[in-house]
């Protein structure tokens, strides 16, 4: 739809709004939450839940618990008395799950929703913040058929400042800085690590550089470094097929292993976007395909 963009972050991809910008996010191993803001107010809340299997829940029972209890902690946070007022109370399809949904007054109309996704094993919760004149009945048209807690896909879709990227489903976001103009992220599964920065106005940032060689060896952010501990910078050097800048280091995985780790970056010019984009990868040399498969997925779509 013309009037709407998508929203991919923390494995959840839903539909918003155009204007409405990523406020605030944390979790991303074993819980996520974002908020979505419009040029005027707070509008949406995610969270989720990842559930253990000592945590085994019944489906049909836990939404209305996790709503009740959302509403009475947010009272007490209000510091007002009594409950809070509910006056609608339902259910709607979401991802194909039975999700319960209460529509009550806090400090606003808000309509909070919950339901479990047994394919990701999580719980969901969702806060909407109606303003004055705005019909939940049309919001829920949009939002609902738009929210998507599982895929088919190998993989999760992320969007951030206008840059989309696919990181596969056993990666989660562990490390960020999200620096507007210059963010740096990194995912984690057991012994491997996917990293991704750029570096926005990059032909400005350029200008004041021989090459995209001298800026790779003095500008590569502390974060990357953090992440990708161990790498000597100063040998970064084209690759003779890609133009990329590249520099790699290999040893074995351990005493008497045969395994062999290897920890490289890889850094281009994006001239159509206008960014430097910096990946990385660490981990076993067979699974050098993620950083393959990382850096064909990114694109680039001004919000």
């Amino acid at each position: 739809m013309e009037n709407f963009e998508r929203e991919c972050w923390l494995e959840v991809e839903l539909q918003h709004p155009k204007g409405w910008v990523l406020a605030a996010e944390s979790g991303g191993v074993l819980n996520g939450y974002f908020r979505l803001d419009s040029k005027t107010s707070v509008k949406l809340e995610v969270k989720w839940e990842k559930q253990t299997v000592e945590k085994k829940i019944k489906p049909k029972v836990q939404p209305v618990i996790v709503i009740n209890s959302f509403i009475e902690d947010y009272m007490t946070r209000l510091k007002k008395k009594g409950k809070a007022e509910v006056y609608k109370r339902g259910n709607v399809d979401v991802c194909n799950h039975n999700a319960y949904f209460a529509r009550w007054l806090g400090n606003t109309d808000i309509v909070t929703l919950s339901w479990v996704c047994e394919n990701e094993n999580k719980v969901f919760l969702l806060n909407y913040y109606l303003e004055p004149g705005e019909e939940w009945e049309n919001v829920i048209s949009w939002l609902a058929p738009g929210f998507a807690c599982h895929t088919p896909e190998k993989f999760w879709r992320y969007r951030l400042f206008g840059v989309e990227f696919k990181v596969p489903k056993e990666y989660a976001l562990q490390n960020r800085k999200l620096l507007l103009g210059r963010p740096t992220i990194a995912f984690k599964n057991k012994g491997r690590t996917l990293m991704l920065y750029w570096s926005s106005f990059a032909k400005e940032t350029l200008s004041k550089y021989k090459d995209l060689l001298e800026w790779s060896k003095k500008e590569v952010s502390r974060e990357v470094q953090t992440f990708m501990k161990g790498l000597n910078y100063n040998k970064l050097k084209p690759d003779e097929k890609t133009g990329k800048m590249v520099v790699e280091d290999r040893e074995r995985g351990g005493f008497l292993s045969s395994r062999k780790n290897i920890k490289t970056i890889r850094i281009w010019h994006d001239t159509v976007s206008n960014r430097i984009f910096l990946i990385g990868y660490s981990g076993p040399q067979e699974n050098i395909i993620d950083l393959d498969e990382l850096e064909e997925s990114i694109s680039f779509e001004p919000d």
